[in-house]
């Protein structure tokens, strides 16, 4: 039985969970994060860590970046066959992860800067009151004056608190190749088309190639022999280990998921992108975003529902973007592939300036003066 209360309960320890927990102890504000899983833990994830998501970081995630990219292999399968076009600019534009490294990272720093955790089964109620939330799990109930949920897309907060009505997931299927079976060196890919609505992908990491395919749809049907078939096309080799499929969180753009004490983040509010499913970027910026929203509502500055509208306010123009993006660009992949071609320049310039998809296309006509962004996690990396 927990009876202490916190000023937040934050329910996952994820990216959006641990960012939202370290910015809340910065802010002063007491934490406990609760998870049902034991860190370090195995997170399915292609591990690809865009400039901007560095940018977004209040530390250096230097120590777990294993690779970067100046460019990109861009495939497309269409009824007209197969096109491949490489995107290289001067400068890096993602970097790579393993995922289990960085959300160990994540929550080390969230601990550090003293945020309580720990681990529980599965939650059966919330309880909102006037002046706080109860959350209760067959053994014990915790105490909070705010709730965060960041447990993913599968969010059992969200689904306790009746928030599901825009929410819609979409699926991925990955696994790892050890570079020691290959016969060549691996570039970072795309390749859309291989599967319906989606596309597959090569993110080369230390010791080994991340392969997968991604659909917008929810489609658990992805099969591993589909998955084999790409990696055996592609790298040469279809002996996958650790295959593992994952559900996305997508449809946060169409509503604000926020009650008087409750706020969602990340993939269990819906902020996972459409276009190419980039998920570690807005679970950043959201829990980030709600610890400010409510630091500013626990001060007296206003009611939460309004200062966390205000924060997310960019994240959600960004994925109504990418959602009109994805709705125009997978039902016709040549007129896909056209528009990639015309702006290949400005895409690599805005990728390595640490740009959304809604900055990007805003500014297009200007991209010649985007300027490469240079996070402190970039700048260490590229010094090793």
């Amino acid at each position: 039985m927990a009876d202490d209360i916190h000023d937040v309960i934050v329910v996952g320890a994820g990216p959006a969970g641990a960012l939202c927990a370290y910015t809340l102890r910065r802010l002063g504000l007491s934490v406990l994060v609760l998870d049902k899983a034991r860190f370090p833990r195995v997170k399915p994830c292609g591990g690809g860590l865009t400039i901007k998501t560095l940018a977004l970081m209040p530390y250096s995630v230097a120590p777990v970046l294993e690779k970067f990219t100046r460019g990109l292999e861009f495939g497309f399968r269409t009824a007209s066959g197969d096109r491949f076009r490489s995107l290289v600019g001067k400068h890096p534009i993602c970097t790579f992860t393993v995922r289990e490294k960085f959300d160990q990272f994540n929550f080390e720093q969230m601990l550090a800067v003293g945020a309580a955790f720990e681990t529980i089964g599965r939650i059966e109620t919330i309880t909102e009151s006037d002046d706080g939330v109860t959350v209760a799990t067959a053994d014990a109930h915790y105490r909070g004056r705010y709730l965060v949920g960041a447990d993913g897309a599968n969010s059992r907060v969200r689904r306790l608190l009746g928030l599901d009505a825009q929410i819609r997931r979409g699926f991925a299927l990955e696994g790892v190749v050890p570079l020691a079976r290959l016969a060549r060196d691996v570039r970072p890919e795309f390749f859309f088309g291989v599967t319906r609505n989606g596309y597959g992908w090569l993110f080369p990491k230390a010791d080994h190639v991340n392969v997968g395919l991604y659909t917008i749809d929810d489609d658990p049907s992805l099969s591993k022999e589909a998955l084999r078939a790409y990696a055996k096309e592609r790298l040469g080799s279809d002996e996958i280990d650790d295959v593992v499929g994952f559900p996305l969180g997508f449809g946060g753009d169409r509503r604000l998921p926020v009650r008087d004490r409750v706020v969602l983040v990340g993939d269990a509010a819906g902020y996972a992108e459409p276009l190419l499913g980039e998920g570690l970027h807005n679970a950043v910026k959201s829990g980030i975003a709600a610890a400010q929203a409510i630091f500013t509502a626990h001060s007296g500055g206003g009611r939460l529902q309004e200062a966390y509208r205000r924060r997310i306010a960019p994240l959600m123009d960004d994925l109504t973007r990418c959602r009109q993006m994805a709705a125009a660009f997978y039902p016709d992949l040549d007129r896909g592939r056209a528009l990639v071609e015309i702006s290949r320049p400005a895409l690599l310039r805005g990728f390595a300036a640490g740009m959304t998809m809604v900055e990007m296309t805003n500014l297009l006509p200007f991209s010649a003066f985007f300027r490469p962004a240079k996070p402190s996690s970039l700048v260490e990396l590229l010094a090793r």
